[in-house]
This record gives structure tokens, C-alpha cells and sequence, in this order.
């Protein structure tokens, strides 16, 4: 049996809106109470729904990047119902009531289970559209902007797509789709003629139940290469890009039990992309060293604290070497009532220029909310949010319906290698 059948009730469990694949790890020890000394105490400001997913865009065009929550699903009495909204905010780093709705934010005319999203202008004409999932369907849905009308522009893919990535897969200029499918285990892969349709490239075969899709340029060949994760058989695989819209599976690496989320990155700054996997019940993330020909080798599995799942990445100590901040989720027993719950986990960089784990210092655990029994951390953002120089966080808390904003007290930072 797919993971998927057993979804509704994780979600029901967590109250919130989960992503496909979580995995519950149980835990005795309760979550970290401490406060990092590096962050200030989260400011938590309160969100009209609970998601775990953030994103940080200019999707309207008016210069300023907006935090958006998209909401796949909310609750209701004992259940949950879908939603599909796209929740847009200002940040006010220097207000206390530092998160401010936007009035950009889209809503569907009918309630869909929305999963993923992306911003990009298809059309070319200046103005970033959205293509969003359908859930529990085989359908994407173009919407155009500036005003996103839900004016039933749909793509045909296969069901269930849950990850999408967007990227000119031909070298035309133009900006096409490729999109995991967890009920059909498969990539399609959508080129964009130019006249707002799509047509069909290739379909690209995944291992059981595909969670997430990445793009890079593992061979850096200047050309675009896809990488998927599938939960159902614990596998990476790999998909080189030919340049014309199809693309040729190379490899295929083991990742730990219940993968949660794939970052592509330049992990030890040497100019070849890197891949790294959280999971949840192997507790470590599993990184992988490029040699920028298309190769993945050095593994390792590092430490990451109770039940890691989202990460964020930056150079904090400025070592030449990135780090990770790692949300966590368990579950444990509160006054004899089984619940989820969760930290934080601050994994730094020694400064060696040795790969493993020798590179890396211990987890750090800290809070992620006021609230004495915790929360669920979503989504890492790591930015410079008031623009003092130095890194800050942002965390989605889903079962408050809240986002904390953690300041940053030491770390000047880099978001990227030098």
C-alpha cells in the first residue's frame, strides 16, 4: 500500500497541512525548551491558516518580495476540507506586528487541494503567472497574471502531481514545466510553445511514489538536469538534460528510510553542486559531493537532531563551508496524550576542508516556539530580513497557524559560497 492512503490521517493527526511522505517518528523526550544564543527569542506573529510551507517572491511585480503561504488543506470540526489559497504578506522587520497581509494574496473560485505552486512568466509578458498542482487529479492549472483569474487553463499530466519545477528545458527562451507524479510514478515533462499551451516532451519513469523534484547542472554542461525523490523506495534518481526537452536517467543513489526534502547546493564551496536528503526516521541528512561531471560520490550521513525534515542552508561562521538549520518533528507524550511536536537544529561547519563528518560540529537544538509543548517546524527561510547584516530565520509553526521570526545576533553570514 501507497504512503498516500494513509495521508489524511497523518494530516488529521498533525492538524496541519502536511506534506506527502511524512513519516511519524516517535520520540520519549520532549523538544527543546532552550533558546539559541546566537538567534533572539522568536517573534511569532499569528497566520490566518496553519501551513508548513513558506516561499519568498516578487509575484506581483511590484518590486517587494512577499512571503506567501499556500494553503493545500484546512481544518475543520474533526476533519479537514481542501482549500487552495495563496496567502501573500509584507514583512516589517521594525514593526512588532512585523508580518502584515498583502492584498495580492489568490484564492481558487472553488476549494482544490493545491500541494505545490510556481511563479514564473510563461507568457513573456512581464508578468509572473502561476502554475499551480491539482491535487488528487491529473491536472496543472495556468494562471495568468497580473490577476491570476481561474480561468480553467489546464495542463494534462499524470495523477497526483505533487512537485513542480520550472525551467526552459529546450534553450528557447522560453519557460517550461516538469512536474512529479506520486499516483502514476512519473516526470512529465511540459514544453512551452509560446501561444499559453504546453506540449508533451517526454514522461520520465520514477521509483514508487516520487515526493519532490529538483532542478541543477550536475555536469556543468550548461544545460538543465532534474533530480526526484521517491519515498516508496528510498531512491535519488538522477536525469541528465540533452538541451532539446528530453532528458536520460544516469543514476540512481539509496537514500535513508522516508527521504523528506531534496536541497541542491555547492555544500563545501568548490564549485561543483552537491545534493543533500533529510529523514525524518534515520535522523541524519544524507549529502552527497558532486564532481562536476555528473557523478555523486562521498556520501555521508550527518547527525541532524530528532526527525529532520526541512532544511535551510547558508555559510553563518563564514568558514568557506555551508551549514544547516534543520526542522524537526516527532512525536511524544504529553500528560499521557500522544502528540507531534518538534525543534530546531543549528548543524555548523568546523571550517575543515575534509568532507564528512569531521566538517561538522554537533547539532545544536533549540526551540522553535514560546509554546511549551512545541510545534511542527515547517519551512526554513534564511535572509537578512531587517537588513542589519546580519542572517535571520523564518519558520512556519503550522499547528498555531503562526510563522516565528528569529533575528540574527552573531552571524553576518553569507547565503552563498563566496
Amino acid at each position: 500500500m501507497k504512503l498516500l492512503h494513509a495521508l489524511p490521517f497523518l494530516c488529521l493527526l498533525s492538524l496541519l497541512a502536511c506534506r506527502s511522505g511524512d513519516h511519524l517518528v516517535e520520540e520519549d523526550a520532549p523538544p527543546s525548551t532552550v533558546m539559541n544564543v546566537q538567534f533572539s527569542s522568536p517573534r511569532e506573529q499569528s497566520l490566518p491558516v496553519g501551513s508548513a510551507q513558506l516561499i519568498r517572491s516578487d509575484w506581483d511585480n511590484d518590486g517587494d518580495i512577499e512571503l506567501l503561504v499556500p494553503v493545500p488543506q484546512r481544518s475543520e470540526g474533526s476533519g479537514t476540507i481542501d482549500d487552495g489559497r495563496i496567502q501573500a504578506f509584507e514583512l516589517h522587520p521594525s514593526s512588532t506586528d512585523w508580518l502584515k497581509s498583502d492584498a495580492s494574496s489568490w484564492e481558487p473560485n472553488e476549494p482544490k487541494w493545491i500541494q505545490d505552486f510556481v511563479v514564473a512568466d510563461f507568457d513573456q509578458d512581464n508578468q509572473n503567472d502561476l502554475m499551480v498542482t491539482q491535487s488528487n487529479s491529473v491536472y496543472l492549472q495556468l494562471l495568468k497574471g497580473p490577476d491570476w483569474l481561474d480561468d480553467n487553463n489546464t495542463l494534462i499530466v499524470g495523477l497526483t502531481p505533487i512537485s513542480l519545477q520550472a525551467g526552459d528545458w529546450n534553450n528557447d527562451g522560453r519557460k517550461d514545466i516538469a512536474v512529479a507524479n506520486r499516483g502514476t510514478d512519473s516526470i512529465s515533462i511540459r514544453l512551452n510553445n509560446g501561444d499559453d499551451n504546453f506540449t508533451t516532451a517526454a514522461t520520465l519513469d520514477t521509483a514508487d511514489s516520487p515526493q519532490q523534484l529538483m532542478q541543477g547542472d550536475w555536469n556543468r554542461d550548461n544545460v538543465t538536469d532534474l533530480a526526484s525523490i521517491s519515498v516508496g523506495e528510498n531512491l535519488l534518481q538522477l536525469w541528465k538534460g540533452k538541451g532539446d526537452g528530453t532528458f536520460e536517467k544516469t543514476s540512481e543513489l539509496n537514500t535513508p528510510s522516508f527521504p523528506q526534502q531534496l536541497e541542491v547546493a555547492d555544500f563545501d564551496c568548490d564549485g561543483r553542486q552537491d545534493l543533500a536528503v533529510s529523514s525524518r526516521s534515520a535522523e541524519v541528512l544524507r549529502i552527497w559531493y558532486g564532481d562536476g561531471s555528473g557523478n555523486f560520490g562521498n556520501q555521508f550521513d550527518l547527525p541532524a537532531g530528532r526527525g529532520p525534515s526541512s532544511f535551510g542552508v547558508a555559510d553563518f561562521n563564514e568558514d568557506g563551508v555551508l551549514d544547516f538549520v534543520i526542522s524537526n518533528r516527532f512525536v511524544v507524550a504529553f500528560a499521557s496524550v500522544t502528540t507531534l511536536t518538534g525543534d530546531m537544529a543549528l548543524v555548523l561547519s568546523t571550517g575543515s576542508p575534509n568532507r564528512g563528518t569531521a566538517a561538522y560540529k554537533s547539532p545544536e537544538l533549540f526551540a522553535a516556539t514560546h509554546h511549551l509543548q512545541g510545534d511542527t517546524p515547517g519551512d526554513v527561510i534564511i535572509e537578512d530580513v531587517d537588513g542589519n547584516g546580519r542572517l535571520d530565520l523564518m519558520v512556519a509553526l503550522p499547528q498555531q497557524a503562526k510563522v516565528a521570526l528569529f533575528d540574527g545576533k552573531e552571524f553576518d553570514g553569507r547565503l552563498t559560497c563566496p
